[in-house]
């Protein structure tokens, strides 16, 4: 019998063995904004002058959509920024103010999330209009009040908004009365309670519930405290879990109060869920030093710590790391050299991505990542990560030369390299035929870009995981 020439090359590649690698190539950095006073040189970018933000997260979602909050405005308001990275490059994207408070109100504005339909959530309180859930929607540009639920609710802490635009939250009923709840608008009437404090339920074995996170799959995860109402000192037992709409949970890490083997001698307080279960979260160890891990769903990986051999950071900063459904974990450290940076690691591989001292590209030419005192933060809150692997964050700005001049705080994205417009055709003549093929076994088992000579899923190496996209793909003519 004859043997198909394609089919004997799939058995040979099948045979070959290689190493997965996620960490993808960063092509470069997009700013979208800039904040500074307006009688600095330069003034602001895209922001108002002399409005800011403090320490505030970023945030990003796959279609590159960026949104923040700025809680100091030039009256009694706070406002919600939204812009994006404009494709074909350059050093600037766009994007402006979409929504700001009543001036009368004089109110307060969580931090924001943003899902990938481009709607924008946030708490507003403090005020004498109505406080509760606020959304905005990018595309039809329309704002207002989401949800006032649950009855009796003070606050509505972090919350979160997931693709079919339901959102996650720390409900608070007063001291020592919190929830992680879920509100959906197919039942605009109704919350889920994914777990509650004891103090709202003798029966829970929570004494407190700290910063949740939520995911499409209409999950929590966070730090919970176990022990009776008002129980709440650090010698508590402490766990990470994950929490269905149910109300049944996953656990996913014990602290030594909760385990006596556990490695974990503390946690931080928040923690990051992606949809496909990923967690990400950061603890001090007991036997010395701090770390950043990864739940995958059946085994924890070390990210990083700070007593490894041969360790790229010396210290974790208390911000909360960011994973996405690939399980790239972006978190902020200092490396060796005592310098504040922003990393991604997998597991596998660690990435200094942006470091203190390093030159971005700005609207006002060449900048640098630094303060006029030099033992001050240049980052602010947390990084957050989206499903390519972008990273946005904010940094405060300098001229190259001269950190004593202030161009105020920069608010980037550090880009992926794209994929191929056509994955699979390899010598670009529309196709994926066996000339395809040929070029992919050439390619087989070695590093490349990310997205070029048969890296399909983006990950800078081509192994078999490529191998079963390209079957998939092969005789099928471009789009």
């Amino acid at each position: 019998m004859t043997k198909h020439p394609i089919l004997t090359a799939v058995l040979l590649v099948l045979a070959a063995s290689s190493t997965n690698a996620a960490i993808p190539t960063y092509s470069g950095f997009q700013m979208v904004a800039r904040t500074n006073f307006a009688s600095n040189p330069g003034g602001a970018f895209n922001v108002p002058g002399s409005w800011f933000f403090s320490g505030e997260d970023i945030r990003i979602n796959n279609n590159r959509d960026v949104a923040f909050r700025l809680s100091v405005t030039s009256g009694t308001f706070q406002s919600v920024w939204a812009g994006k990275v404009v494709a074909g490059g350059g050093p600037t994207g766009v994007g402006g103010v979409v929504y700001s408070s009543n001036p009368a109100d004089d109110c307060f504005i969580s931090r924001v999330s943003i899902n990938n339909l481009g709607r924008i959530v946030w708490e507003q309180n403090f005020s004498s209009g109505v406080p509760g859930l606020y959304f905005h929607d990018i595309g039809p540009a329309t704002s207002g009040l989401l949800t006032t639920r649950p009855f009796g609710t003070s606050s509505w802490s972090t919350p979160n908004v997931n693709d079919s635009n339901e959102v996650g939250f720390r409900s608070n009923f007063g001291t020592g009365r919190q929830a992680f709840t879920s509100w959906s608008p197919a039942s605009p009437n109704t919350t889920i309670d994914h777990a509650v404090e004891a103090g709202l339920d003798p029966l829970s074995p929570y004494a407190f519930l700290f910063t949740p996170t939520f995911n499409n799959q209409r999950q929590i995860a966070g730090f919970v405290r176990r022990g009776p109402a008002g129980a709440t000192g650090s010698s508590q037992p402490d766990e990470i879990r994950v929490f269905n709409p149910s109300g049944t949970s996953i656990l996913i890490a014990q602290d030594r109060d909760a385990n006596p083997a556990s490695p974990y001698a503390s946690f931080d307080n928040s923690v990051s869920l992606s949809n496909s279960g990923n967690v990400a979260f950061m603890a001090t160890l007991v036997a010395g030093g701090r770390g950043v891990f990864l739940y995958n769903g059946s085994t924890i990986l070390t990210i990083a710590t700070t007593t490894a051999p041969g360790t790229q950071i010396s210290n974790l900063e208390f911000f909360a790391p960011s994973v996405n459904d690939n399980g790239l974990v972006a978190f902020r450290a200092f490396d060796t050299a005592g310098r504040r940076a922003i990393w991604v690691g997998d597991g596998t591989t660690l990435t200094k991505l942006v470091v203190a001292q390093q030159i971005l590209p700005s609207d006002l030419g060449d900048a640098r990542v630094d303060q006029n005192v030099t033992s001050s933060p240049v980052f602010g809150g947390a990084p957050s990560i989206n499903a390519q692997g972008d990273v946005a964050f904010n940094a405060a700005l300098t001229p190259p030369t001269d950190n004593q001049i202030e161009w105020g705080t920069g608010v980037y994205v550090a880009l992926v390299t794209p994929p191929p417009q056509c994955p699979g055709d390899l010598n670009n003549d529309q196709q994926r035929n066996t000339a395809d093929l040929a070029l992919f076994l050439g390619a087989f088992g070695t590093s490349v870009p990310p997205g070029t000579s048969g890296d399909l899923d983006n990950n800078g190496l081509v192994n078999t995981a490529d191998l079963a996209l390209f079957l998939g793909l092969f005789g099928i003519p471009c789009p």
